[in-house]
């Protein structure tokens, strides 16, 4: 090696060395502007929620039964005793809340809010972003005895969602296909109010939540009642109590439960091929001779739904 080469070589490392030696960059610091929704969540009808839990820290608070399974809008799990539904809140109705708990919460920065309503009994905590939006973690358990399990899985679902969005982390989102029930609107893709309202034999209008993939006419706990949703799920098939039948030229399967009625009809195969899921319309009624009025529903709806 010639003296000029060597030189060249040993000037290299000695430059490389003392770039070694430059002390980093501070770490870029937490966003500190206020949150809205869409900021945190992108567009509303493509979120995968299953993408914001912390599922480690689920399992070592109280271990899972199954794992978070995603739907459109949603993602839900079931623990020993109570099953957990996170996603957007049922409709967009924002004077539920405005008589809410408050909720203390920890590290909550960015104007965001916890609060805590209950339905039934049942506990649900909602996150609030400074727009008034909110997302909600909904709880469901039969024993009086669960109800501290299932708050505990509640707030170990939010404190996850809420550390990621904070941090200004990005939503995971789906690719849902082209002829996807997804990019259906729920509440007027399929029937207006005057086709459900004349069926149901009493006057209702249709609430959507934000993802666009569900739709309630009436109010909850009413006598006479329809829900249509869009999700993912597994294949369904007949049972003891479902029965198989064609309604509105697709295979659907039809179940009587306590007075309602549920009509469910499966679509293509879900955005991720590792889940084994199909897309699903579910149509759910409550109302004299449910299932009979289900199916009316469903034999108008099914041929609007993509081929």
């Amino acid at each position: 090696m010639g003296r000029s080469t060597a030189f060249a070589v040993l000037t290299a490392a000695v430059l490389v060395l003392a770039g070694c030696a430059v002390t980093p960059p501070a770490p870029t610091p937490p966003p500190s502007s206020p949150l809205t929704l869409r900021e945190a969540l992108g567009d509303p009808t493509t979120v995968d929620f299953c993408g914001l839990l912390d599922l480690p820290d689920l399992d070592s608070a109280l271990p899972l039964e199954s794992r978070p399974s995603p739907s459109m809008g949603s993602c839900s799990f079931r623990t020993k005793n109570a099953l957990i539904s996170f996603g957007f809140p049922e409709d967009r109705a924002k004077e539920r809340l405005t008589g809410a708990t408050p909720v203390a919460w920890q590290d909550l920065t960015r104007d965001l809010r916890v609060v805590r309503t209950d339905l039934e009994g049942q506990p649900l905590l909602h996150l609030v972003f400074t727009d008034d939006s909110s997302i909600r973690v909904g709880t469901f358990f039969t024993s009086p005895g669960s109800a501290s399990e299932a708050l505990t899985a509640a707030t170990k679902t939010l404190e996850g969602a809420v550390r990621s969005l904070v941090a200004g982390k990005q939503a995971a989102h789906f690719d849902y296909r082209e002829n996807s029930l997804a990019r259906l609107e729920a509440c007027s893709a399929l029937w207006s109010d005057s086709d459900v309202s004349a069926r149901l034999g009493t006057t209702v209008s249709g609430k959507g939540d934000l993802s666009r993939h569900r739709c309630l006419w009436g109010e909850q706990g009413a006598d006479r009642l329809a829900r249509l949703e869009f999700g993912l799920g597994p294949r369904p098939k007949a049972a003891a109590n479902v029965q198989e039948e064609t309604l509105g030229g697709r295979k659907s399967f039809v179940q009587e439960i306590s007075g309602g009625c549920t009509v469910r009809t499966s679509h293509i195969e879900g955005p991720g091929a590792n889940r084994n899921q199909v897309e699903h319309a579910l149509l759910a009624v409550q109302a004299p001779n449910a299932c009979d009025v289900a199916r009316e529903l469903a034999n108008v709806a099914w041929p609007k739904l993509p081929a």
